[in-house]
């Protein structure tokens, strides 16, 4: 699916221009000429990335950038500045803006940043996958068998306590605290992971 683009800018004539050049690149677009209209649209429709312009009448651009980052986190910003506005897109890239570009916008440099940050995008969301799933098959994989060891570990010290050499009880004892420490730990994972795995485990079971 072509990625999503809201070009966010109160000049008609580059806001054109450059919905226009994306469109031929093979981005979906959208635009929207202030704040207020490009927080209406995102409300309705998710993106990928907005072209957000720092000077606009009404809600500016830093503004807008700081209630995007709040509303929705998964659109990256991209700054479109102005040479007197240099200073204001670096403190943009502080407040979370993913990079920025200087107007008037060269359309080969806009496409193949775009581009680029697309890449990291999808380079990102794979990294994070692979993240969740290994979390998931250890949460799933794992915790099970630790937890079975436990309780075998429990009842074997609690019905031949007294028949065991201090060596056998030390070593027994050990292996529990280390099951008590692997399962402690896997338990400690994200509330996102456990729902990840909450759900695999259910994919599993049909």
């Amino acid at each position: 699916m072509p990625e999503r683009i809201l070009i966010i800018d109160d000049e008609e004539t580059l806001r054109l221009s450059m919905k226009a050049r994306l469109d031929v690149a093979g981005f979906t677009t959208d635009a929207a000429d202030n704040g207020e209209e490009a927080l209406r649209k995102m409300k309705e429709q998710e993106y990928d990335v907005a072209l957000l312009d720092i000077k606009m009448p009404g809600m500016g651009g830093i503004e807008a950038l700081r209630l995007f980052g709040e509303l929705f986190p998964k659109t990256d910003v991209v700054m479109l500045t102005g040479f007197a506005d240099f200073s204001t897109a670096i403190e943009c890239l502080k407040l979370g803006a993913k990079d920025y570009l200087v107007k008037p916008v060269d359309a080969t440099e806009l496409v193949a940043r775009l581009r680029s940050l697309v890449r990291s995008r999808t380079s990102e969301r794979a990294l994070q996958e692979t993240r969740r799933r290994f979390l998931s098959m250890i949460y799933i994989d794992l915790l099970g068998p630790l937890k079975s060891t436990r309780e075998s570990l429990e009842r074997t010290l609690k019905a031949t306590h007294s028949k065991l050499t201090t060596e056998q009880k030390e070593e027994l004892t050990n292996a529990l605290s280390l099951c008590e420490k692997m399962i402690s730990r896997i338990q400690s994972m994200d509330e996102d992971m456990k729902q990840e795995a909450a759900a695999e485990l259910e994919r599993a079971s049909r």
